[in-house]
């Protein structure tokens, strides 16, 4: 006997999502204090929720899903992670007929659901074709053994930009008293997060500044790899962030974000942003770091130009309704 229970923010339900997480992931892992972690800063003005799938009172699945910010507030964006015991029993379908219903407290017509080409994600793949998903758009997901890039190859590239008085700081370790720090590096990435390539039905959309500050505090304190940003004179022109996860595999590092602004395109600042960000993570231990990019994007271009190869492409598979 199967039964849906809705989300009580217990620990328990926290280690049952990390659980069932890396049941399924291919590739990265989860902890329960860091999964709670980021259920605590949500942004408690849009709707976000978890639905568990119990048998026989154990958990075998459980499907998120949370509503989009302003012009994508009828969008919903959810994931389905079960136990590969239980594949084709029908239980996605379970579970996602429960959010259909849920998420018509904000008149939701499109859902969005990613999914990776590998094997752990074949079922998820023939539940969402089955339900008349469509897959509109593709990012190829890479990764790069650090100890195989010569970072000296880049110094002359480095001294250039230092010679055109470009700038290259450790974000949280060089920068607190910069003025209005802050304020700075939240226009700066909402800046080139607006380049960033987007399925079709998503406009991007800024979060409030208390928000931006609410997910850095904890990039900074518990998630650090590092954040390196490239300043001219007072004003920031490019940034990367990588972040880590400690409790999971603090050998492995993944990209936030990388963005330069479109004026000091070109000059190859964000080859550098990424040669700086290296240096100190080598010094961490860390031993890889991925990535992903939209192979349009000229960014994958520079990541395959530094070493970084392909893993399974995440795809975003959509519908309306």
């Amino acid at each position: 006997m199967t039964e849906i229970k809705k989300f009580t923010e217990t620990d328990f339900e926290f280690q049952e999502i990390a659980r069932l997480y890396n049941l399924v992931s291919h590739d990265d892992k989860d902890h329960p204090d860091d999964v709670k972690d980021d259920w605590e800063i949500r942004d408690k003005s849009i709707i976000r929720n978890r639905l568990f799938l119990y048998r026989d009172n154990a958990v075998i699945g459980y499907l998120g899903y949370g509503q989009g910010r302003d012009e994508n507030k009828q969008n919903c964006y959810f994931n389905i992670f079960l136990d590969p015991n239980f594949n084709g029993n029908g239980y996605r379908q379970q579970l996602c007929e429960q959010m259909l219903q849920e998420v018509q407290a904000f008149s939701c017509n499109r859902l969005y659901m990613s999914i990776y080409e590998h094997k752990n994600y074949d079922q998820s793949k023939k539940f969402l074709v089955k339900n008349g998903f469509e897959n509109n758009f593709k990012i190829r997901e890479s990764s790069l053994d650090l100890g195989s890039v010569v970072l000296d190859k880049y110094s002359s590239l480095i001294g250039k930009l230092d010679s055109n008085g470009i700038q290259f700081y450790d974000a949280k370790n060089e920068m607190k008293d910069f003025p209005d720090h802050y304020k700075k590096l939240e226009e700066l990435m909402w800046n080139y997060f607006q380049d960033m390539p987007m399925p079709e039905g998503i406009t991007h959309t800024r979060m409030p500044f208390d928000q931006f500050i609410k997910y850095q505090n904890r990039f900074e304190k518990k998630l650090y790899g590092i954040q390196i940003i490239a300043v001219i004179g007072e004003k920031y022109i490019g940034a990367t962030d990588i972040y880590v996860k400690p409790k999971c595999d603090p050998h492995k590092a993944w990209t936030g974000s990388l963005g330069v602004l479109r004026e000091y395109r070109r000059q190859g600042i964000a080859t550098a942003l990424k040669i700086k960000a290296f240096e100190k993570l080598r010094e961490k231990g860390v031993k890889q770091v991925r990535t992903d990019n939209e192979e349009n994007n000229p960014m994958y271009l520079i990541n395959v130009a530094l070493g970084f190869k392909p893993e399974p492409y995440c795809y975003e598979y959509q519908k309306e309704i």
